[in-house]
């Protein structure tokens, strides 16, 4: 819950500032603004405003929605992988034979 702390990981990590705020920037500016310790227990804030504004879905009211096929309407997320980050992480793609075939 405390944004210096998380920015502080994404350093140990190596992370730039740049590729911090492109990637996290949501979850830091939500900790700026003051998310509560919880320990991973929450209280269903979620689901008490969807009853008391009358809605008829919780991710009407949620504030990081996902969509049916879990993409991220705020971040973009999933969104496709860069050369440097598979790099970075040590992954390697390979083409399906029928496609490397064709080419």
């Amino acid at each position: 819950h405390k944004p210096e702390v998380q920015d502080a990981v994404f350093h140990l990590l190596g992370m730039e500032e740049q590729e911090i705020r492109d990637k996290f920037g949501i979850l830091i500016d939500a900790l700026r603004f003051g998310a509560p310790p919880h320990g991973g227990i929450a209280f269903g804030l979620d689901r008490l405003v969807m009853l008391m504004a009358g809605a008829d879905s919780i991710r009407e009211v949620m504030v990081f929605p996902k969509t049916q096929t879990a993409a991220c309407p705020l971040t973009g997320a999933p969104a496709e992988v860069g050369d440097p980050q598979l790099r970075e992480l040590g992954i390697r793609l390979r083409k399906p034979v029928a496609e490397a075939k064709s080419e």
